[in-house]
């Protein structure tokens, strides 16, 4: 399965493999195929194939996403034994969480991996049924801190993330529940067609302004463009855009264009066919020295390394 989905086995204990999109997705496919398991293992029990999908085509006629919480919770009562979904209200809040049913049945590393995927996986449905994406007041995990938990967090709007907490859940404002079920089932076939990469990609909001700026340095990753122009291809002062930035994700520009560079530095250097000096100059640094020392920050290693050990870093 690795092998098909272009990961090098014999690199798996290296704590800096690192995969594309396209292979997380095509070894989980793989995984849920051969094992007969749409939760991946992860559980007690296997998920059946086709459980989400059915979920889904229920999800789309809610009409609110509180609905959709209380229907999920009933369903997946009925597969899964693991936890049971579960929401309450408290001062203005709404906490969803994650009630577990199993313990002592899995070991921990496989019970952090399986409440992470869940309460990600549902945040992600919650999303792309709204058609925004939820800010979140607190996110709490029922387990310690550590490099493999402490990643998937960057995927949450939220100011406060709590580790080593009562229970793994979201804490949210109580109104976002009465938010209307947008998707319908022209869209929920599109989501399903690539799925499940759109339950492992962090929901992209054309609306939001950190969104929209990013897909702006997207198109053009070399451009380098100052915060003014970015600014007046969003109708808006640099000002407000800055003070935007701020509110939604608590970013700078500076930030989100350098994290575009090297999500784009990583990719094409990841290509053995480009020449490392023609990446240097599509990223818009003059000379290569600059986009050496600047990967080398990124990464830890030089792009030549970075090849030669097979696209990890450090």
């Amino acid at each position: 399965m690795l092998t098909g989905a272009g990961v090098d086995a014999n690199a798996l204990n290296d704590p800096s493999l690192r995969v594309s999109e396209l292979q997380f997705t095509r070894v989980l496919l793989s995984l849920s195929r051969v094992t007969r398991d749409e939760f991946w293992g992860l559980s007690a029990a296997p998920v059946p194939l086709g459980t989400f999908r059915t979920f889904c085509r229920l999800a789309v006629n809610c009409r609110t996403l509180g609905e959709v919480l209380a229907i999920g919770g009933r369903f997946y009562q009925l597969v899964i034994r693991d936890f049971a979904l579960k929401v309450r209200r408290e001062e203005g809040q709404a906490v969803i969480w994650l009630k577990m049913r199993s313990l002592g049945q899995l070991d921990m590393d496989r019970s952090v991996e399986m409440q992470g995927a869940a309460l990600f996986i549902l945040y992600q449905l919650l999303c792309w049924l709204a058609d925004r994406r939820l800010s979140i007041e607190s996110v709490h995990f029922a387990f310690s801190k550590s490099p493999r938990s402490a990643e998937p967090i960057k995927a949450y709007d939220a100011p406060l993330v709590l580790f080593e907490q009562a229970y793994t859940g979201l804490r949210l404002s109580q109104h976002l529940l009465s938010l209307p079920v947008l998707a319908d089932e022209r869209r929920m076939r599109r989501f399903l067609s690539v799925e499940p990469r759109t339950m492992i990609l962090r929901f992209r909001d054309s609306h939001r302004v950190d969104d929209k700026v990013k897909s702006i340095l997207r198109r053009d990753v070399g451009a380098l463009l100052d915060i003014e122009e970015i600014a007046a291809k969003l109708n808006m002062t640099a000002v407000t855009l800055r003070r935007r930035l701020a509110d939604e994700c608590g970013l700078t520009y500076s930030d989100l264009r350098d994290a575009t560079r090297r999500q784009g530095a990583l990719d094409m250097v990841a290509d053995p066919g480009v020449k490392l000096e023609a990446i240097a100059s599509e990223l818009g640094y003059s000379e290569y020295s600059a986009f050496h020392r600047a990967f080398r920050r990124w990464t830890g290693c030089s792009p030549t390394e970075f090849r030669e050990r097979g696209n990890r870093v450090n």
